[in-house]
């Protein structure tokens, strides 16, 4: 295959990803077919078989990608709470906000993939890919040090009930929330150190 060749194909690929993932957000898991993801991407049915056998093919890599941009906005997130640039409940409420409230936000999958995981075994490790990185950002700074996985799976299971409420945004009571999560394993504490450090050190 030729540079140009693998160029195209790994553009195509992307939108396909990328089309598949719009639909996982929009109408769920369970609304992703091959042919549907092709019109969606502009593609036809047989490019689409050729880089995904199968229609689970497709979900699995719409949600590893969902899973690897969700985790690098969340790095980005913790950078700038950890060098003072925005405060934690803000950059809690942002994150929130990349679910699918509604065409107001950019969104996620992630609350997608915890419920089809449920239910499908391919899904298991990717959803554990997601909770493993979350748990890794919140470990350094809660009481005990090992918490980082509790708070990574309480904080995921009220972004779900929120969604439940079906509001346009993540509401007060979800901020408060999330506050008293925060609070209670030492996380807002901690955090606030640092973040305190790291503006005299720049100043």
């Amino acid at each position: 295959m030729t540079d140009g060749r693998r160029a195209r194909s790994a553009r195509t690929r992307a939108a396909l990803i990328d089309a598949a993932l719009e639909l996982i957000v929009r109408e769920g898991a369970g609304s992703v077919t091959q042919r549907k993801v092709a019109a969606a991407a502009g593609t036809s049915l047989a490019s689409t078989t050729y880089h995904f056998r199968t229609a689970e093919d497709l979900v699995v890599a719409a949600f590893e990608e969902s899973v690897r941009r969700t985790s690098a906005q969340l790095r980005a997130m913790a950078d700038d709470v950890l060098s003072g640039r925005s405060e934690l409940i803000d950059a809690a409420m942002a994150f929130a906000a990349r679910a699918p409230y509604g065409v107001d936000f950019p969104s996620d999958a992630i609350p997608q993939l915890v419920a089809a995981a449920a239910h499908n075994p391919r899904l298991r490790a990717v959803s554990d890919t997601y909770f493993t990185g979350m748990a890794e950002l919140f470990s350094p700074w809660t009481t005990p040090p090992d918490a980082g996985s509790t708070v990574a799976h309480a904080l995921t299971g009220m972004l779900l009930h929120e969604l439940e409420r079906g509001e346009h945004r993540p509401t007060a009571a979800f901020r408060t929330d999330v506050t008293r999560l925060f609070d209670a394993f030492g996380i807002t504490e901690r955090v606030a150190d640092a973040a305190r450090r790291a503006r005299a050190a720049a100043e």
